[in-house]
């Protein structure tokens, strides 16, 4: 994200699954400009403890969205019903991407229930066919849909990884880093992409055919 917040409208999303530390959201909402901050239910009261003002809270309000001090004041809300097709994290990437945003950072959204974090990721590929950028973080990770390319590694995090979303990735070439390939193809059930390191901060990554996770971890 760095380099390129500058030139892009952000939205800042903030999910309500569990996690004990909640200092990474702080650190990506002051690197953001003017970022539209959307709470998914009682991600509200994460971005309370942490001093960030919320711009719009979504949900059914089953997590604690509107519990607290404020009960939610000064933050625009959209009231969802509780049986619906679509999670309340769905909604606020849907709902930024509406209201003009060009990339989003989705946190809050890995803790907890393994579904939720599976369909959240798959939710980054919903944002991209929409024109928007979409990235998930959390406290020791930070994962994107790869595009072709020069790719800069965050000094903060040591190992990247490349994880299949199709079956199988066709002519997947690695160069600058610890563990490079060469027009090679990589199945989803692989961990050839696992686990690698760039040399110098800067990896250049192509795939002929194939869509994949590029996920960053300390």
């Amino acid at each position: 994200m760095e380099g390129v917040a500058n030139k892009l409208k952000w939205g800042l999303v903030i999910a309500a699954a569990p996690e004990a530390d909640l200092e990474y959201i702080r650190r990506i909402y002051q690197t953001l400009p003017q970022p539209l901050t959307l709470c998914a239910d009682g991600g509200l009261q994460k971005a309370r403890r942490l001093g960030i003002p919320c711009d719009l809270l979504i949900g059914d309000m089953d997590s604690g969205g509107l519990e607290g001090a404020d009960g939610g004041e000064g933050a625009e809300q959209i009231r969802l019903p509780a049986e619906k097709d679509f999670t309340d994290t769905q909604s606020c990437l849907e709902e930024a991407a509406r209201r003009g945003c060009d990339a989003v950072v989705l946190t809050g959204a890995s803790g907890g229930r393994l579904d939720h974090l599976l369909c959240n990721l798959h939710l980054l590929e919903a944002l991209e066919s929409r024109g928007v950028r979409g990235y998930l973080a959390d406290k020791d990770n930070l994962v994107q849909l790869l595009q072709n390319g020069p790719v800069e590694v965050p000094a903060c995090y040591r190992y990247f990884s490349l994880l299949p979303i199709d079956e199988k990735l066709e002519g997947v070439t690695i160069r600058g880093a610890k563990y490079p390939l060469e027009n090679r193809t990589v199945g989803r059930a692989d961990s050839l992409t696992v686990s690698n390191e760039a040399s110098a901060g800067a990896v250049e990554i192509q795939i002929r055919r194939g869509r994949a996770f590029l996920i960053f971890s300390r």
